[in-house]
C-alpha cells in the first residue's frame, strides 16, 4: 500500500458551493461516460454528503455501505491500510445494472477497492461498478474513475467536517472546472 502524501504545508479546505459545483460535475460525467446509473452507493461516512447530491441529481436511488480506514479523524493521520467494511444494510437489489460507488476522498485507493470487493460478491450478474470520488491524494495506488481534484498533497477539510484547530492554516481549493477520468 502507498501511504498518503501530505507537504504539511497547510489543509485544503472545500467550501458548500465547490461541493455543490463538484458534484454536479461528477453526476453529470457518470452519466456521459459510464450511461444511465441505477444506483448510488455512499462510503460512509465521508461519501454521504456527496453521494445523496449526485443521486439527487442523477433521480436515482441512493444506499449507503459502512467502511473504515483511517484510525482518528485528525488531520493527517496515516491509514493503517487494514479497511473494516460492512454492507449488512444493503437491499437484495441494490447491487445491480450501473453502480456508482461514492467517497470523498481516494487517499490511498484501499478503502475503495475493499469496498468494491465486497460489492462485487453481492452484485448481480452483469452489473458495473464504479468509483467516484471528491479529491485524490497523490499518494493514492488506484485512481477512481472520476474525481475532481487529482494529486492533492495537503489534508482537505470537507464542509461536514468540525473545523480544525485554529493553529491549521486553511487554503480554499481551487474552484471545479471538470470531472477527470481515471
Amino acid at each position: 500500500m502507498t501511504g498518503r502524501i501530505f507537504d504539511h504545508a497547510f489543509a485544503w479546505q472545500m467550501t458548500p458551493r465547490q461541493l455543490t459545483a463538484a458534484t454536479s460535475l461528477l453526476a453529470g460525467g457518470a452519466r456521459r461516460q459510464f450511461g444511465p446509473i441505477d444506483q448510488v452507493i455512499a462510503v460512509e461516512r465521508g461519501g454521504i454528503e456527496p453521494a445523496r447530491a449526485i443521486a439527487s441529481q442523477l433521480d436515482t436511488r441512493m444506499h449507503t455501505v459502512r467502511a473504515r480506514h483511517n484510525p482518528t479523524s485528525d488531520l493527517y493521520t496515516q491509514a493503517t491500510g487494514q479497511v473494516w467494511c460492512t454492507a449488512s444494510g444493503l437491499p437484495p437489489d441494490a447491487v445491480s445494472g450501473c453502480v456508482l460507488i461514492v467517497d470523498d476522498i481516494c487517499g490511498t485507493g484501499a478503502t475503495l477497492r475493499v469496498v468494491t470487493s465486497i460489492l462485487r460478491e453481492l452484485a448481480d450478474p452483469g452489473t458495473r461498478l464504479h468509483t467516484v470520488t471528491l479529491c485524490r491524494n497523490a499518494g493514492a495506488s488506484d485512481k477512481p474513475g472520476l474525481t475532481v481534484w487529482d494529486d492533492l498533497r495537503e489534508w482537505v477539510v470537507f464542509p461536514w467536517e468540525p473545523r480544525p484547530p485554529n493553529s491549521t492554516t486553511l487554503r480554499t481549493l481551487p474552484d471545479p472546472t471538470q470531472a477527470r477520468a481515471a
